[in-house]
């Protein structure tokens, strides 16, 4: 919310410190070049928190000598301020009248800093405008003529794109960067309640609490290059005109991040589980069109049956990325779950290409030795054993080593079953109760 404060220096103070600067490279890289809109991501008081090289012409410029960065510098706090007081998108020209969109990071109430986009203008400048600009920047020492051709080449951008690049930074960049932060913050807390129980428990306790904190490890997360391939492909439909698309994108998306790294229970219902598989399939959907067809067969009564949360999700992305990705055309992926007794089965299966005999044997070898520990990567398994062997993992320290993972495998088929308990819960408020 606006006007709760401001976050100072440091890493306490400001968390966006706490984000890996990579992360931001890569956003700031992502949608300059597919938006040809150059971003910067600045603290409060206006100080970019990561150098980049992806400005150009007039304001590259301008930020090459140390008092006109020292006036951007001043424009993007100025920009800043004004966004931070509605806590929404604000507009305004900088030192030189170029235009300014800004977007406030608000991080538990304080504003943290902002997301700028530069480098455009909503119309071709007037004579005045030029006087202006050669008066501001007069003493700065560049040549007159240079800095006026170069202030007369910045881009001209539509009215709807402009609102569609500030509506994407504030969707995105700010939610990403907030949703990092809590993530770290989570594990960091994380890793002091282990230290303390470490310090108060008797072993029995510790051995019950060290499972735990195993099953929090081997939880899937969304991984960053699917984020920000997710990101491209976002503004890519942005910049074609697909706004219904990006839109779309955006909000399976959204719907990820929130199941991700919202604090649920560690069962959660299966059909909690399928939507959030229909986000993601959304998404991989968009981005490989109509070559992937999906179907999804499951009991009514097994909707509401408890399973650990974010195991299916590793399943259906092996499917893809694994399997189907090497389809060009005719992609199928079925998703079924039935009861088997006091059991469930949930089945994941493709038509790629499928696992060589030997993978396979590697990966049921695996699997079948996962019971105590993790394991290492198959070599030649497409990176598919590792993920699959977490999932096993987790189901056998939920229940005993009689459930978890089996992988059958042939030429244009690929099965993944998973089997567990049907158990009796109820779930109240996200959280689910035996």
């Amino acid at each position: 919310m606006p006007g709760g404060g401001i976050c100072t220096t440091g890493a306490a103070a400001n968390p966006l410190l706490l984000v890996d600067q990579e992360k931001f490279l890569k956003i700031i890289e992502v949608f300059t070049r597919a938006t040809d809109i150059t971003i910067d991501i600045n603290d409060a008081r206006g100080y970019p928190l990561v150098e980049h090289d992806f400005f150009y012409g007039f304001c590259r410029t301008i930020r090459s000598n140390p008092e006109g960065l020292r006036r951007c510098i001043k424009s993007n706090a100025e920009v800043g301020f004004m966004a931070s007081a509605t806590g929404q998108a604000s507009v305004c020209k900088c030192h030189a009248g170029i235009m300014l969109v800004a977007v406030p990071i608000l991080i538990d109430g304080k504003f943290c800093g902002t997301i700028t986009a530069g480098q455009m203008r909503l119309e071709q400048p007037d004579g005045k405008a030029l006087e202006q600009m050669l008066r501001a920047t007069g003493d700065l020492g560049f040549d007159p003529r240079e800095l006026a051709r170069s202030f007369l080449d910045v881009q001209v951008v539509t009215p709807e794109k402009c609102r569609a690049a500030a509506e994407l930074i504030s969707y995105m960049v700010n939610s990403i960067a907030e949703l990092i932060y809590f993530h770290q913050l989570r594990e960091t807390r994380t890793r002091e309640k282990l230290k303390l129980m470490h310090e108060e428990k008797n072993r029995a306790e510790m051995e019950n609490a060290l499972r735990m904190a195993e099953l929090k490890n081997l939880q899937a997360q969304i991984k960053p290059h699917f984020l920000f391939n997710t990101l491209n492909t976002i503004t890519g439909l942005v910049i074609l005109g697909e706004n219904h698309k990006a839109q779309n994108t955006l909000y399976a998306l959204t719907g990820l991040l929130r199941y991700n790294f919202n604090d649920r229970g560690d069962l959660v219902p299966l059909g909690e589980e399928l939507d959030y598989v229909k986000n993601y399939l959304a998404i991989q959907k968009m981005r490989f069109g109509e070559k992937i067809q999906v179907e999804i067969n499951v009991q009514p009564e097994l909707l509401e049956a408890p399973v650990p949360c974010l195991t299916l999700q590793p399943l259906v992305e092996n499917a893809c990325v694994h399997g189907l990705e090497f389809r060009e055309a005719d992609g199928a992926l079925n998703i079924s779950a039935a009861k088997k007794g006091t059991d469930m089965e949930i089945c994941v299966m493709d038509n790629g290409p499928g696992f060589s005999p030997a993978v396979l044997d590697r990966l049921n070898a695996f699997l079948a030795g996962t019971s105590g520990k993790t394991g290492p990567d198959l070599s030649g398994g497409g990176g598919a054993g590792l993920g699959l062997g977490n999932v096993h993992r987790r189901l056998q320290l939920y229940y005993n080593e009689s459930y978890g993972l089996s992988v059958d495998s042939k030429p244009g088929c690929t099965r993944v079953i998973m089997s567990l308990p049907v158990v009796e819960m109820r779930f109240s408020e996200g959280v689910g109760e035996l």
